[in-house]
């Protein structure tokens, strides 16, 4: 109690002092002060300090000040100071390659790809922040593939660029697009010759891995960490949960038995641990585990319920949900108030909230019985079913339960449905024996939006509802075709009794590919 007073009596002294120092325009100093503020993340009382200063003194505004409220405006996302400042300071923009970094990390962090993009591209001098800068930013924005872009154009990458370059290597969601930049085992070559492994290395490397179903590989790279810290030890848990099998299960329990006791403390370690025993099929564990948290996080809830539900549950991940002491904001029913604490609410706390749901409605779709969906989704604030994940989990659930025309109200609320969204509402209507339904569907879809799990539904749609003559005009327009698509396929025509033709089907899938039981 005593620290927090001095620390705000100090914050107060040095806001006060800041401003005397911005009206004699001493400009060392005031970049001094505003380093601090930030440090304590008084961003509005930097940018305070900014203004008063640049009143009088734009002319001596140093490079560190320009950072400093730069820093601020990425902070609290404030992009008409950050736009006022960049004006400011425009003229001497072009041959400074101190304060572009700090002016292209603002922009992307704000979402301004193409003004980033903009400032890099007409600097006359490119440095290692400024390329890190712009890699950071591409990975912020989703765009790991213009992240190995400007890896190639960088003729001496240090250990930080090289971490970049893992990290977008693990957000590239297939092996196929990885190719870009050499597939993960050239990255982990990359890796391998670097001479000062850091924990961050190891962490992006062992991500790539796990993203690239390669959770061996990162659970091998786990055994040579010497003193894991807790993103490490996370990342150790979800390749076991990954993998999931006995052997996995063995692992869990020595490396979670040697770990430090401080690591429990840690809601995203806990929850990753719970995830692992669960998929790994130890559902006694994972319990013993969360009974015996002392703080228990949303998230840990989330994964209780998830691996009941996997575990085949549902009753016990819904009574789960039950005793969870959600916000205050589930309970709100006003919606001024309501809004007002969402709008408080940070992005973790609303992710978390989002994942019980979703479990919720998985084990409410999985367990089948309307009048108790009927009962939950009541209790779903307003505010939630406006995302999208949401969204598309309602609409399977109303689909297994029969009520087909609920699942299409849904869809029909939703302006821009995604793949999921679309691919549930097809599939809704093949679980009900509305195959016309299903397909007419389908040719609406975005063909963008279409993946091997849509292809899937409307066959199988096809299938339920004896259109076999629809299904071979999809079938036959796939242009890659899964081990399931020709699973889905076969199982349509042998439902038509065209057991030749089906067999023809199997001979074809065994051309190219092993023999798989599936397909038989």
């Amino acid at each position: 109690m005593m620290s927090n007073i001095l620390k705000n009596n100090y914050l107060r002294f040095v806001i006060l002092a800041g401003r005397c120092l911005a009206s004699t325009g001493n400009n060392v100093n005031i970049g001094d002060q505003m380093k601090i503020l930030n440090d304590n993340k008084q961003y509005k009382k930097v940018l305070e300090l900014f203004d008063a200063f640049n009143e009088n003194n734009i002319d001596k505004c140093s490079n560190w000040i320009v950072i400093q409220a730069l820093k601020a405006c990425t902070q609290i996302n404030d992009v008409q100071h950050g736009l006022k400042i960049h004006n400011l300071i425009s003229s001497r923009l072009k041959h400074d390659p101190y304060v572009l970094p700090s002016l292209i990390h603002f922009y992307m962090q704000c979402g301004d790809i193409n003004r980033a993009q903009l400032l890099f591209e007409t600097s006359t001098k490119k440095t290692l922040p400024m390329y890190g800068a712009m890699m950071k930013g591409y990975i912020k924005n989703n765009l790991p593939k213009k992240v190995i872009d400007l890896f190639n154009e960088i003729k001496d990458p240090d250990r930080v660029i090289i971490i970049l370059l893992f990290n977008a290597c693990a957000q590239l969601g297939t092996n196929e697009e990885l190719n870009l930049c050499g597939d993960v085992t050239s990255a982990k070559s990359l890796f391998d010759r670097s001479s000062k492994k850091t924990i961050s290395m190891y962490g992006a490397m062992m991500k790539g891995f796990i993203i690239n179903n390669s959770s061996k590989q990162a659970i091998d790279l786990f055994n040579e960490i010497k003193d894991p810290n807790e993103t490490i030890i996370t990342l150790f848990f979800n390749a076991c949960a990954q993998l999931g099998t006995e052997k996995e299960l063995i692992l869990l329990k020595s490396i979670s038995s040697k770990i430090s006791n401080s690591f429990y403390s840690n809601s995203y370690v806990v929850t990753s641990l719970i995830d692992a025993f669960m998929k790994c099929g130890d559902v006694t564990s994972a319990k013993a585990l969360f009974d015996r948290s002392t703080k228990k996080a949303l998230s840990m809830y989330g994964a209780m319920m998830k691996g009941l539900t996997i575990n085949d549950q549902e009753e016990e991940a819904i009574g789960m949900f039950n005793e969870i002491h959600l916000d205050e904001l589930h309970r709100e029913n006003h919606s001024g108030k309501q809004k007002k604490l969402l709008s408080e609410m940070n992005t973790d706390r609303f992710e978390a909230n989002i994942i019980v749901y979703l479990c919720l409605l998985k084990a409410l779709t999985k367990l089948g019985m309307l009048e108790k969906a009927q009962s939950f989704v009541q209790q779903i604030p307003s505010y939630f079913l406006t995302d999208h994940r949401i969204g598309s989990a309602l609409i399977h659930m109303w689909g297994k339960v029969g009520s087909v025309d609920k699942a299409k109200r849904i869809f029909d609320k939703i302006s821009q449905p995604d793949h999921i969204g679309w691919t549930a509402m097809i599939n809704s209507y093949g679980l009900n024996g509305m195959g016309d339904e299903a397909v007419k569907l389908f040719h609406q879809m975005p063909k963008e939006s279409i993946d091997h799990l849509t292809y899937i539904c409307v066959l199988n749609a096809c299938s339920h509802s004896g259109l076999v003559d629809v299904a071979r005009s999809i079938f036959n327009n796939i242009q890659t075709k899964t081990e399931i698509i020709y699973t889905t396929m076969i199982d349509c025509l042998s439902r038509a009794a065209a057991f030749e033709e089906a067999q023809k089907l199997i001979g074809e899938f065994e051309r190219d590919h092993a023999p798989a039981v599936s397909v038989y």
